[in-house]
């Protein structure tokens, strides 16, 4: 009875041991939003004028830049993102953009 017991115990523990693998994501890329709703996202952001901040990649192996402010259409597929002073603009293409988040719910 007690190798039926082990037995179970070692099968249990390895099971346990395989599904926290599966769920580590070490080393993996963050991943983007879908472009849809990244559009409907920057669409909202525009209209009501909310502070977010955009992760903007910068190329493949770096880890995504910050933009904060508020959005305002750019010159083609462009965004302006202006800071609470209004005092720094920059400029974010909408195709770099990884990911975009509302502030007030962080």
């Amino acid at each position: 009875m007690s190798n039926q017991v082990s037995a179970l115990k070692k099968i249990s523990s390895q099971l346990n041991e395989s599904y926290r693998q599966f769920l580590v994501m070490a080393n993996a890329a963050p991943m983007g939003m879908p472009h849809q709703q990244l559009d409907y996202f920057v669409s909202q952001a525009l209209t009501r004028h909310y502070h977010v901040t955009l992760h903007i990649r910068q190329s493949t192996d770096d880890e995504p830049a910050l933009m904060t402010g508020y959005l305002s259409e750019g010159p083609k597929d462009t965004l302006l993102v202006t800071n609470d002073n209004q005092n720094i603009t920059q400029v974010a293409h909408l195709n770099q953009i990884v990911f975009i988040e509302r502030d007030d719910y962080r």
